[in-house]
Protein backbone atom coordinates (compact mmCIF):
# COMPACT_ATOMS: atom_id res chain seq x y z
CA UNK A 1 0.00 0.00 0.00
CA UNK A 2 2.78 2.40 0.92
CA UNK A 3 4.67 1.65 -2.33
CA UNK A 4 1.55 2.36 -4.38
CA UNK A 5 1.05 5.65 -2.54
CA UNK A 6 4.66 6.70 -3.15
CA UNK A 7 4.46 5.72 -6.83
CA UNK A 8 1.16 7.57 -7.27
CA UNK A 9 2.56 10.67 -5.55
CA UNK A 10 5.64 10.66 -7.77
CA UNK A 11 3.45 10.25 -10.85
CA UNK A 12 1.10 13.05 -9.87
CA UNK A 13 4.01 15.45 -9.47
CA UNK A 14 5.06 14.89 -13.08
CA UNK A 15 1.61 14.99 -14.71
CA UNK A 16 2.15 18.63 -15.70
CA UNK A 17 5.19 17.52 -17.71
CA UNK A 18 3.05 16.66 -20.73
CA UNK A 19 -0.08 18.60 -19.87
CA UNK A 20 0.11 20.18 -23.34
CA UNK A 21 -0.39 16.77 -24.98
CA UNK A 22 -3.98 16.23 -26.04
CA UNK A 23 -5.29 12.70 -26.45
CA UNK A 24 -8.23 11.82 -28.67
CA UNK A 25 -9.88 10.07 -25.70
CA UNK A 26 -8.83 11.64 -22.40
CA UNK A 27 -10.22 8.88 -20.18
CA UNK A 28 -7.85 6.64 -18.24
CA UNK A 29 -7.61 2.91 -18.90
CA UNK A 30 -8.82 0.93 -15.89
CA UNK A 31 -6.31 -1.88 -15.42
CA UNK A 32 -6.94 -5.00 -13.34
CA UNK A 33 -3.68 -4.80 -11.41
CA UNK A 34 -2.58 -3.98 -7.89
CA UNK A 35 0.80 -2.44 -8.60
CA UNK A 36 2.57 -0.42 -11.24
CA UNK A 37 6.19 -0.28 -12.29
CA UNK A 38 7.87 1.92 -14.85
CA UNK A 39 11.04 0.46 -16.31
CA UNK A 40 13.46 2.59 -18.29
CA UNK A 41 15.47 0.38 -20.64
CA UNK A 42 16.58 3.27 -22.81
CA UNK A 43 20.27 3.87 -22.29
CA UNK A 44 20.79 6.63 -24.86
CA UNK A 45 24.08 8.38 -24.08
CA UNK A 46 23.98 11.95 -22.86
CA UNK A 47 26.67 13.00 -25.32
CA UNK A 48 26.34 14.91 -28.56
CA UNK A 49 24.61 14.29 -30.98
CA UNK A 50 22.01 13.04 -28.47
CA UNK A 51 20.05 16.05 -27.16
CA UNK A 52 16.83 14.57 -25.75
CA UNK A 53 18.13 14.82 -22.20
CA UNK A 54 18.36 18.61 -22.68
CA UNK A 55 14.63 18.97 -23.39
CA UNK A 56 12.53 20.78 -20.77
CA UNK A 57 10.68 17.47 -20.27
CA UNK A 58 12.64 14.30 -21.05
CA UNK A 59 11.13 11.14 -22.50
CA UNK A 60 11.42 9.51 -19.07
CA UNK A 61 9.53 12.34 -17.37
CA UNK A 62 6.94 12.36 -20.14
CA UNK A 63 6.49 8.59 -19.82
CA UNK A 64 5.76 8.93 -16.11
CA UNK A 65 3.28 11.73 -16.78
CA UNK A 66 1.61 9.77 -19.61
CA UNK A 67 1.22 6.73 -17.35
CA UNK A 68 -0.29 8.90 -14.60
CA UNK A 69 -2.81 10.36 -17.06
CA UNK A 70 -3.75 7.20 -18.91
CA UNK A 71 -3.63 4.23 -16.51
CA UNK A 72 -5.67 3.68 -13.37
CA UNK A 73 -5.19 0.56 -11.27
CA UNK A 74 -8.36 -1.14 -10.03
CA UNK A 75 -6.70 -3.56 -7.62
CA UNK A 76 -8.97 -6.38 -8.83
CA UNK A 77 -6.13 -8.88 -9.33
CA UNK A 78 -2.71 -9.84 -7.98
CA UNK A 79 -1.06 -8.93 -11.28
CA UNK A 80 1.02 -5.83 -11.89
CA UNK A 81 1.14 -3.34 -14.73
CA UNK A 82 4.62 -2.76 -16.14
CA UNK A 83 5.31 0.12 -18.51
CA UNK A 84 8.70 -0.06 -20.24
CA UNK A 85 10.34 2.86 -22.00
CA UNK A 86 12.37 0.93 -24.55
CA UNK A 87 13.64 3.95 -26.47
CA UNK A 88 13.30 7.69 -26.05
CA UNK A 89 15.83 9.81 -27.89
CA UNK A 90 16.33 12.96 -29.94
CA UNK A 91 19.42 13.17 -32.15
CA UNK A 92 20.75 16.40 -33.64
CA UNK A 93 22.33 16.61 -37.09
CA UNK A 94 23.98 19.78 -38.35
CA UNK A 95 22.96 20.53 -41.94
CA UNK A 96 25.20 22.24 -44.50
CA UNK A 97 24.38 25.90 -45.11
CA UNK A 98 25.61 28.25 -47.80
CA UNK A 99 28.43 30.50 -46.65
CA UNK A 100 29.69 33.81 -48.03
CA UNK A 101 27.75 36.73 -49.41
CA UNK A 102 24.97 34.55 -50.85
CA UNK A 103 24.46 32.96 -47.43
CA UNK A 104 24.05 36.35 -45.75
CA UNK A 105 20.79 36.98 -47.59
CA UNK A 106 18.90 33.82 -46.79
CA UNK A 107 17.97 31.72 -43.81
CA UNK A 108 18.41 28.02 -44.34
CA UNK A 109 17.58 24.94 -42.37
CA UNK A 110 20.65 24.50 -40.23
CA UNK A 111 19.82 21.60 -37.94
CA UNK A 112 17.67 18.48 -38.14
CA UNK A 113 16.31 16.54 -35.19
CA UNK A 114 15.23 12.91 -35.29
CA UNK A 115 13.25 11.54 -32.38
CA UNK A 116 12.18 8.01 -31.52
CA UNK A 117 9.87 6.68 -28.84
CA UNK A 118 9.09 3.04 -28.09
CA UNK A 119 7.05 1.75 -25.15
CA UNK A 120 5.74 -1.60 -23.98
CA UNK A 121 2.78 -2.15 -21.69
CA UNK A 122 2.59 -5.53 -19.98
CA UNK A 123 0.52 -7.34 -17.40
CA UNK A 124 2.85 -9.40 -15.21
CA UNK A 125 1.80 -12.09 -12.75
CA UNK A 126 3.32 -12.38 -9.23
CA UNK A 127 5.88 -14.94 -10.50
CA UNK A 128 7.18 -12.40 -13.05
CA UNK A 129 5.67 -14.01 -16.16
CA UNK A 130 4.22 -11.71 -18.80
CA UNK A 131 0.54 -12.56 -19.27
CA UNK A 132 -0.17 -10.03 -21.98
CA UNK A 133 1.59 -7.11 -23.63
CA UNK A 134 1.22 -4.39 -26.22
CA UNK A 135 3.89 -2.26 -27.87
CA UNK A 136 3.87 1.01 -29.76
CA UNK A 137 6.47 3.30 -31.26
CA UNK A 138 6.75 6.63 -33.02
CA UNK A 139 9.36 8.45 -35.09
CA UNK A 140 9.48 12.21 -35.43
CA UNK A 141 11.67 14.66 -37.37
CA UNK A 142 11.93 18.44 -37.26
CA UNK A 143 14.29 21.06 -38.66
CA UNK A 144 15.23 24.55 -37.48
CA UNK A 145 16.62 27.44 -39.46
CA UNK A 146 20.01 28.96 -38.73
CA UNK A 147 20.07 31.36 -35.82
CA UNK A 148 17.61 29.33 -33.76
CA UNK A 149 17.87 30.15 -30.06
CA UNK A 150 18.06 27.71 -27.18
CA UNK A 151 14.40 28.48 -26.48
CA UNK A 152 13.54 27.58 -30.11
CA UNK A 153 15.38 24.28 -29.71
CA UNK A 154 13.71 23.47 -26.40
CA UNK A 155 10.28 24.25 -27.85
CA UNK A 156 11.03 21.96 -30.81
CA UNK A 157 12.19 19.14 -28.54
CA UNK A 158 9.12 19.52 -26.31
CA UNK A 159 6.85 19.46 -29.36
CA UNK A 160 8.59 16.33 -30.68
CA UNK A 161 8.18 14.54 -27.36
CA UNK A 162 4.54 15.61 -27.06
CA UNK A 163 3.69 14.57 -30.64
CA UNK A 164 5.50 11.25 -30.13
CA UNK A 165 3.33 10.49 -27.13
CA UNK A 166 0.18 11.51 -29.00
CA UNK A 167 1.13 9.08 -31.78
CA UNK A 168 2.00 6.25 -29.35
CA UNK A 169 -1.23 6.86 -27.45
CA UNK A 170 -3.31 6.48 -30.64
CA UNK A 171 -1.40 3.35 -31.66
CA UNK A 172 -1.49 1.71 -28.25
CA UNK A 173 -5.24 2.14 -27.80
CA UNK A 174 -6.09 -0.38 -30.51
CA UNK A 175 -3.37 -2.76 -29.38
CA UNK A 176 -4.53 -2.68 -25.77
CA UNK A 177 -8.07 -3.55 -26.77
CA UNK A 178 -6.78 -6.29 -29.08
CA UNK A 179 -4.31 -8.09 -26.86
CA UNK A 180 -5.08 -6.95 -23.31
CA UNK A 181 -8.86 -6.56 -23.18
CA UNK A 182 -9.04 -9.23 -20.46
CA UNK A 183 -7.09 -6.93 -18.11
CA UNK A 184 -8.12 -3.45 -19.27
CA UNK A 185 -11.60 -1.92 -19.08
Amino acid sequence: MRLITIVCLALSLSVSAIAQVRFADASAYKVDATSLSIVVEDQTPRDYPQVGHLAPTTFEQATRAWVAQRFQLTGNSVNSLRITLREGRITEKILPIEKGIRGWFKKEEAVAYEGALSVEIAIVDPAGSVLSKAEASAMMTRTLIEGATRADKEATWADMIGKSFESVDREIKARLMESMSRYIN
